[in-house]
């Protein structure tokens, strides 16, 4: 917890001190303390979705390969997975050499622990999410998506973190009735709705 008090906001407050969280810590932190910003693009092959979490423990990566392989006897996939202690390996896991080499070559430029990096083809996200959301070192899921994906990490004098990620482009306008009818279409084509 991060406290502090009326002189270190410059405002007057009726207790000593006020407990702070969220965007507010975060906003101090990179006052008091050096913090670098970095914005990592990801490269995602044409026909390739990208999945980028955190976990939290060395057998991540087994558990990964486990819940892709059981989702659909299709899928291609490769696994690259940072430690945050130990030997501070990227580990890495998959059924397709290209995929690994594209998840390993992710965290190395991420390089930021605990964080794993996904490629898959012939699935998508929506069959294997939520499977991936119930492996249980897996603490987030910070984006899935075959868009254009920056990951902006965090650099401290400890390490580096990824705090969010930048997932597509900006809206250009809401849609129309129109617009309403091609999306029903589309997820009826894709086979998502009756």
């Amino acid at each position: 917890m991060l406290t502090c008090t009326d002189e270190d906001l410059g405002v007057q407050l009726k207790h000593d001190e006020v407990v702070l969280d969220g965007f507010l810590i975060f906003f101090l932190l990179i006052l008091t303390m050096s913090v670098k910003i970095d914005v990592v693009r990801l490269e995602i092959p044409e026909n390739t979705n990208v999945i980028v979490g955190q976990s939290h423990f060395i057998k991540t990566v087994e558990d990964l390969y486990e819940t892709l392989v059981s989702s659909s006897p299709s899928i291609k996939f490769g696994i690259g997975f940072c430690e945050a202690s130990g030997k501070r390996l990227i580990r890495k896991d998959g059924n397709d050499e290209k995929l690994i080499t594209s998840a390993v070559d992710a965290c190395k430029r991420i390089a930021a622990g605990h964080v794993f990096v996904i490629y898959i083809s012939n699935s998508f996200p929506i069959n294997v999410l939520n499977r991936i959301k119930s492996v249980e070192e897996v603490v987030r899921v910070f984006a899935a998506t075959a868009n254009p994906l920056q990951v902006l990490v965090a650099e401290t004098d400890q390490g580096r973190g990824v705090i969010g990620v930048v997932d597509g482009m900006t809206p250009l306008g809401v849609e129309t009735e129109e617009d309403v009818k091609e999306r029903y279409s589309i997820l009826r084509k894709f086979g998502y709705k009756k």
